[in-house]
């Protein structure tokens, strides 16, 4: 079960870091007799490889671990709240082709109005020859003709006028932003019980700072199993706006809706910010905030105050697990993804200008420290490691930097359609 494997990963790492103590013990006599011996041109990394062995597994374990516990949290808190509302279950649309609950935020299609789940609507949409499974007519998603949406909307589909509410809101499919007749389509969705036009109406009334009728939307769209709207509550009733302060109500909203719905990025960013800051009775923990932050801060929606948090966590991390290393070892160092967003969110952090003028001292391969009269070898592509030679600089590639650069990760970002200036 999850709690044996929990308890026995803990078990495994409390082992580990007993071994670490011994070692140390060893490797603290071996100094001193180098030092008694006067030697000095040590150019060897900081740890010996069976210390670092054990330094990788404690990591691996215990992040692993802590991951666990959280899933443990949010699972069982899911589980109560499905026992507590068995309503929600009956409500929420289940998608037509694998049946699965669709408790995402999903693509509506616009041929027949149909939601399907993300997972389903790739598989289909490659493999239709541009025809809806479900209603044999042109398959549409985001494509729809205007005037399409327009005769729908106006038959009285609430999914139609739900949708087009949205283009008038942002401006899209050649309309002008025109919130006012956005907000008429909405409220004319959400009064035939549309979750998503719910949703989308409480936005509305946030920005006339009517916090309690926004809580009312959220709350009637929750219970049909709209678990964005679910999150927005959770924010709302931790931070007492519209709504009388409850700090752990609120945090197990937001467990639910990040649990059920990996899309929430509110719900992700903030438990994040929970778990670095110790609040709503959680204990601090980096290794459970970076999970959080790191499904947030990928879909391109955090501020600079939360990138450079993350950022922060990655820094930590390699702290917490590798005390030895002045620059964590290849294959394991979080310094060239935590740089890339701290830069990306432009502040000039004293962490961030400590850390990058430590890199500029050593070689990330050999450890030894840079001449003067010799110009250091920097990769181009996360400008967070550098090199006293080419030499170095390719093995060090083949030893793991390839892992940790953020050249894939910059890929993995362009590919996502959320980061076009990476």
């Amino acid at each position: 079960t999850v709690g044996e494997k929990i308890d026995r990963l803990g078990k495994e790492v409390e082992d580990l870091r007993e071994q670490v103590k011994e070692m140390l013990g060893l490797e603290e006599l071996e100094s001193l007799l180098v030092s008694l011996l006067n030697i000095s041109t040590i150019t060897t990394p900081p740890v010996p490889e069976p210390l670092l062995k054990l330094r990788h597994a404690i990591k691996e374990k215990d992040m692993e671990r802590e991951v666990l516990l959280e899933e443990q949290r949010a699972s069982k808190a899911v589980e109560e709240y499905l026992q507590e509302n068995p309503s929600i279950l009956e409500k929420v649309d289940d998608c037509p082709i694998c049946l699965d609950p669709i408790f995402d935020v999903s693509p509506t299609l616009g041929c027949c109005g149909k939601e399907v789940c993300h997972s389903c609507l790739a598989s289909i949409a490659t493999k239709v020859n541009n025809t809806c499974p479900l209603c044999r007519g042109k398959f549409m998603v985001a494509g729809e003709p205007l005037s399409y949406l327009r005769d729908k909307a106006a038959e009285g589909k609430a999914w139609a006028q739900c949708l087009l509410g949205t283009c008038y809101d942002i401006g899209v499919k050649g309309l002008a932003v025109d919130e006012e007749k956005a907000e008429s389509l909405f409220r004319s969705a959400a009064d035939q019980g549309d979750p998503h036009a719910q949703y989308c109406l409480a936005s509305c009334e946030l920005e006339r700072n009517n916090d309690s009728e926004a809580c009312r939307l959220y709350e009637a769209a929750a219970s049909q199993g709209h678990m964005s709207a679910l999150g927005r509550l959770g924010s709302h009733y931790f931070l007492g706006d519209g709504v009388e302060k409850d700090e752990m109500k609120g945090l197990r909203l937001l467990t639910i809706s990040a649990k059920l719905q990996s899309t929430d990025v509110i719900a992700h960013s903030n438990l994040g910010k929970c778990f670095a800051y110790g609040e709503g009775g959680l204990e601090r923990s980096f290794v459970r905030s970076a999970h959080y932050l790191k499904i947030a801060v990928e879909r391109n929606e955090l501020d600079s105050e939360e990138m450079e948090l993350y950022a922060s966590l990655l820094l930590m991390q390699s702290k917490y697990y590798y005390p030895d290393y002045e620059i964590p070892p290849s294959g394991h160092n979080t310094l060239p993804e935590a740089l890339f967003w701290y830069r990306r969110a432009d502040v000039e952090a004293i962490r961030f200008a400590e850390y990058e003028s430590k890199i500029k001292k050593l070689c990330a391969c050999c450890y030894k420290p840079f001449s003067t009269d010799k110009k250091a070898k920097c990769c181009v592509e996360c400008r967070a490691v550098y090199y006293c030679s080419r030499e170095c600089q390719v093995a060090d590639w083949k030893a793991g930097h390839k892992k940790d650069c953020v050249k894939s990760l910059k890929k993995r970002l362009r590919a996502t359609g959320e980061f076009d200036d990476v």
